[in-house]
């Protein structure tokens, strides 16, 4: 199984629930991201074996011995592998399931499907579901536990060093994978593919990223091995801890006595002897059938799926930047419709294998029997739903939602009144059939076997599936007159899956790797002929059978080439090699199969079971941000973070300059429930930039706003995209009030030129403050930013005035505050964003909304804006303009360009008169704009700005300012 892991997460960045940015005006958090929900109670337990310290839960306690078997086995063996003993026990905590392990809090922000587990430097923790076949499971323990010995052997045990050193990912990630030995033929795809494309970056560049970089990284380790033997890489591994910067050139040229650049040449020369001459004697999968033709040269098409009329194929697209569903005339092989094309906020992603998901098992979409419905797996909340989608009109019918997890593999049965999927229920995994109708569910398989991939026969009475009985793939049959009895198809050794069956019901097609590579086979089930459709030295799979009436059947399967998936269609009268499989002598009998079974079995002891880790707080988190006007206004900012054990309790620390005034935050948040509180103290000093009536120039005061409190707010999360949160606060507040002056009555008095004149007036207040809000979040992101989708967040806020004379009333402040962003996606690289603020304040001594500079409007001073009555808009167009600019020293990428429009307004609502357009001139006359240019460069990780922002009353320009700042666009 294709899995992604990561390596230390004390680089991750809060979750928008823990610690927002905090605003000026109240104190409060202008925090948006979606939300991650815990919909269960995680009642943790800890059980203690020689050399770990198991966490688990009760719903996984009943495969404790299991794991704890497999965990010993695996440090038996690593020990070994380093020639090194951990000191003290490993903490391994497990999740029964998949989606529970999407819940953990340790990993606080959300965790991409593909993510199978993952290991921490701080507390040297191991992260896992266990809902695996054993021998994955196996493979999935060696993989983190190697992390953990990387943390102990190469960083020594240091925190600090994890972080330094920073390894490339393919040497973290290849070495973990190398001695888990962890990789199936689906993953070695990847590789073959850039060897024989010759796209193999130097190892000394760390350019190897993302699911490539373990299989790179895997093959750096089997080079050694073969070179210089198990002894090598241990001296490999030393001499990267040992040097300075902990260089890969320096740390091979100490083991190996080989310059970078020689041992580059002898690794790429070893791989193309590996593979190349395969590729002679293989091909490409278009060498086997006619490639689909799609809207875009970049996309990715996967899981093709026939309909039964032979005119139609759906399949998985990332055409139009996102995972969709879209029908290609099966004729000409070009795409007709996507289907479920624009925002949905039914679900969050389909469960596509190699796009959302790892490689499984089996297609990912079904036709219905009458051709006009789809049914395909979607993340919804908790765990995967069926979704329905509309063929004729497009989007989504239906979402059925369920109580089994991890479903996979949807299959229809001819009539239409069943569909079977992949399931896993009570920690196994099972066939389970949907009745369309009722939408009962039933557990057709209910065993210990893995069981996988469903596919019906032609007139319904079949099943044909894969299981896995001990490290590979079988295909199975099963009557559904007699459920209870499974008949084998396939007996080998290699890895059989993706069945379906042929239109008379007489042959099965299936993928199976017996070339080296995955490929597109079919069974006479009769004869047990073996006919072979492609032979590519990359991979082939997925195959579906195209049937139109008066053609001969074609196939029509995915492949992969040139670092890309595509659909391919092909001749079954024309298989390029033709052989015979044996006859299975007891096709019945699956009661002896050959289980995984690991080296050291564990007898669970009671008495090494107690409760959970208890509450105790360790650092995990750093981060800074800093930021500068044009005016020479400094922002800086540092971030701590303190956690628990499981991630559920976080202790959150802002310390934060502006100018010259010092400001804190202190966060303590509760996320291990469904409902979430968090407790916030903090001190705040800003100004604002407003009138003193003495000189009438425009003035900073020392201390223009200063807020101490204390606020305790109740977050619930209503799904995925939206929740609300209600807070109660106590404060104290010492600001110098934007006024006007006034007589003796109450009226303004007006300067010689007619105009008010300001002034400002010191207060302190002590006073309660409630607050609710509302806030909603659909944005998805693209390589620039935000890319598509919305934003808003709705607020209002209450302070009674239990200081008020005389003359005043009730009320010291109300507050109304709406923020909303959207954003609409122009290619896949380009987008327009918009946004909207505005805000009314009202009662006896509001705090004023004072805003301006960065990207809130350029132009103008930072806080230049004041008033009771505010409002601002962006518009903003984003497109890429260099990805990567390469100096001899340095190199920058992202580098993205924006046009800006920005306008505003702000005024005090009792004293002033706005009106923000003069008709008669037809332009601006209170409300202000400007306009400009922007560039974004990325730089170590830090988004650099530089605007060049022009002020315009829609008739002449102004003043130009411009800004350079650091830190995240809205």
């Amino acid at each position: 199984m294709q899995r992604f892991k990561t390596l230390p997460i004390a680089l991750f960045t809060l979750a928008a629930l823990c610690a927002g940015a905090v605003t000026a005006q109240s104190g409060q958090r202008t925090n948006f991201g979606k939300n991650k929900v815990r919909y269960g109670k995680f009642d943790w337990q800890i059980y203690h074996s020689p050399h770990f310290d198991v966490s688990y839960y009760p719903a996984s306690e009943g495969q404790l011995e299991k794991v704890v078997s497999l965990a010993e086995s695996a440090y038996d063996r690593l020990s070994q592998e380093f020639d090194y003993q951990i000191q003290d026990p490993t903490p391994l905590i497990i999740y029964q399931t998949h989606s529970d392990f999407l819940q953990n809090n340790i990993f606080v922000n959300f965790i991409p499907e593909g993510v199978a587990a993952f290991a921490t430097s701080a507390r040297f923790r191991m992260v896992m579901p266990i809902d695996l076949p054993d021998s994955e499971l196996y493979e999935l323990i060696l993989h983190e536990l190697t992390h953990i010995f990387q943390y102990h052997v190469i960083f020594q045990g240091a925190l600090g060093r994890s972080l330094t050193l920073n390894p490339p990912q393919w040497l973290a990630e290849g070495m973990a994978s190398y001695f888990a030995d962890d990789e199936s033929t689906s993953d070695r795809m990847f590789l073959r593919d850039a060897v024989v494309n010759d796209n193999l970056p130097p190892v000394t560049s760390g350019r190897a990223s993302g699911f490539f970089a373990y299989r790179y990284g895997h093959a750096v380790f089997d080079f050694m091995e073969e070179r210089w033997g198990k002894d090598g890489i241990r001296d490999f591994l030393y001499e990267y801890r040992n040097t300075i910067g902990a260089r890969v050139g320096r740390a091979i040229e100490r083991a190996f006595r080989v310059e970078p650049e020689d041992f580059d040449v002898e690794f790429r020369r070893w791989l193309r002897q590996r593979y190349l001459p395969e590729l002679i004697q293989t091909g490409e999968p278009g060498d086997f059938g006619r490639p689909f033709r799609t809207l875009r040269g970049n996309s990715q098409e996967l899981s093709p799926v026939t309909s039964p009329s032979g005119d139609l194929v759906a399949a998985f697209s990332t055409a139009d930047a996102d995972v969709d569903i879209v029908l290609f005339d099966a004729e000409n092989r070009r795409v007709i419709r996507n289907l479920t094309k624009g925002y949905n906020t039914d679900f969050r992603n389909f469960r596509g294998q190699h796009l959302t998901a790892a490689r499984g098992h089996g297609r990912d979409i079904a036709f219905s029997g009458d051709g006009n419905q789809l049914a395909a797996f979607v993340r919804k909340e908790a765990g995967f739903s069926l979704s329905l989608i509309n063929v004729l009109k497009g989007g989504v019918d239906r979402v059925i939602d369920m109580d089994i997890q991890q479903q996979s593999g949807p299959a229809w049965s001819p009539d239409g009144t069943t569909i079977a999927f992949t399931g896993n229920l009570d920690g196994r995994f099972d066939i389970f059939l949907l009745d369309t109708e009722t939408y009962e569910i039933r557990n057709l398989t209910n065993d210990d076997i893995y069981d996988a991939a469903p596919s019906f026969s032609p007139d319904g009475s079949k099943i044909v599936f894969t299981s896995i009985l001990e490290e590979s793939g079988d295909l199975f049959e099963i009557d559904l007159s007699n459920p209870t009895e499974r008949i084998r198809v396939t007996e080998d050794e290699y890895h059989n899956t993706d069945p379906t069956y042929s239109p008379d019901g007489r042959r099965i097609f299936f993928t199976s790797d017996r070339t080296g590579a995955e490929n597109i086979y079919g069974l006479e089930l009769e004869t047990n002929e073996l006919a072979q459709y492609t032979n590519t030295i990359t991979g082939a799979f997925q195959p579906a059978v195209l049937a139109q009436p008066g053609s001969p059947d074609r196939l029509v399967y995915a492949g992969f080439w040139k670092g890309r998936f595509d659909l391919y269609q092909t001749e079954i009268d024309e298989p390029i090699k033709v052989t015979s499989l044996d006859v299975i002598e007891d096709p019945n009998n699956v009661d002896n199969y050959a289980r995984f079974e690991p080296d050291i079995q564990v007898t669970i002891d009671e008495t090494a079971k107690e409760p959970g880790k208890k509450f105790r707080l360790f650092l995990e988190d750093a981060q800074t941000f800093a930021g500068v006007d044009d005016n020479q206004t400094l922002i800086g900012q540092v971030l701590l973070q303190f956690t628990d054990f499981y991630g559920d309790r976080r202790l959150t620390t802002v310390f934060q300059s502006i100018d010259s005034f010092s400001n804190f935050d202190v966060f303590y948040s509760d996320l291990s429930r469904r409902w979430q509180w968090q407790l916030h103290a903090f001190d705040n000093r800003f100004f604002f930039i407003g009138q003193n009536f003495q000189n009438g120039r425009i003035e900073r005061g020392t201390t223009a706003f200063q807020q101490t409190g204390l606020r305790g707010t109740l977050t619930y999360p209503f799904s995925f995209y939206r929740r609300a949160e209600f807070s109660l606060g106590l404060l104290t507040r010492e600001i110098n009030l934007q006024r006007f002056a006034v007589d003796g009555t109450g009226l303004p008095i007006l300067g010689d030129n007619g105009e008010l004149i300001p002034t400002l007036e010191p207060r302190d207040d002590d006073y309660p403050e409630i607050t609710a809000a509302f806030i909603g979040d659909t944005t998805i992101f693209g390589p620039a930013g935000p890319a598509g989708g919305h934003r808003y967040r709705i607020s209002a806020s209450y302070a009674p005035n239990i200081d008020s004379v005389e003359d005043e009333g009730n009320t010291l402040q109300s507050i109304l505050e709406v923020d909303y962003r959207k954003y609409f996606p122009l290619t896949r690289r380009s987008s327009f964003a918009f946004r909207l603020y505005g805000t009314s304040r009202d009662g006896d001594a509001p705090n004023p909304a004072f805003f301006g500079g960065f990207d809130t409007v350029r132009g103008f001073d930072f806080f230049e804006l004041v008033g009771d009555r505010a409002f601002y808009s962006n518009l903003e167009l984003r497109f890429p303009l260099i990805d990567f600019f390469v100096t001899p020293f340095l190199t920058f990428q992202g580098i993205q360009g924006r046009f800006f429009l920005d306008v505003a307004g702000a005024w005090f609502d009792e004293f002033q008169d706005f009106d923000f357009w003069d008709s008669e001139n037809d332009r601006l006359q209170d409300g202000i704009a400007t306009y400009g240019f922007g560039v974004t460069v990325n730089f170590l990780g830090l988004d650099l700005h530089w605007d060049i922002a022009t002020q315009w009353d829609f008739e002449e320009s102004g003043d130009t300012q411009t800004v350079f700042w650091i830190g995240q666009r809205f």
